[in-house]
């Protein structure tokens, strides 16, 4: 079951990430507007399942396990992952899909360039949330 669980709760975080190799591809605003239509009804159903899934690890491990210090720091972690994607990067792309220019070039370029950087930090926070898994630090 603890599978079972853990491949859905994976599903919802490679579609809530799959954003920040989609951006790049973003050329005017009318390809903006589509996609973050869409990228808002995904994200919505990859919440449900987030949360669903983090409820249903409560189930399927003990609540000791989900208690360690290293687990409620990763989980945090994991969570401001996902509050930097909303905070800068849906507000980016609003933005963008509010412009109205017709390829609106330097709003693109600065949702480009904070698709980056959140990228990075990304990248950065899942390798510290790896490395707690790995060695339980407290």
């Amino acid at each position: 079951m603890f599978y079972f669980v853990l491949t859905f709760h994976l599903l919802a975080v490679a579609a809530k990430l799959a954003v920040l190799f989609l951006i790049p591809g973003l050329k005017s605003v009318e390809q903006t507007k589509r996609f973050l239509g869409i990228y808002r009804k995904t994200d919505r159903y990859a919440d449900i399942v987030l949360w669903a899934t983090g409820l249903g690890f409560f189930f399927v491990t003990s609540f000791q396990y989900l208690m360690q210090m290293w687990m409620l720091v990763s989980m945090l972690l994991y969570m401001f992952v996902f509050y930097m994607l909303k905070r800068f990067l849906m507000r980016g792309l609003t933005e963008v899909a509010e412009s109205k220019k017709l390829h609106a070039e330097k709003e693109l370029k600065s949702l480009r360039f904070q698709n980056l950087c959140v990228g990075l930090f990304s990248i950065f926070i899942m390798g510290c949330i790896a490395f707690m898994m790995i060695t339980k630090p407290f």
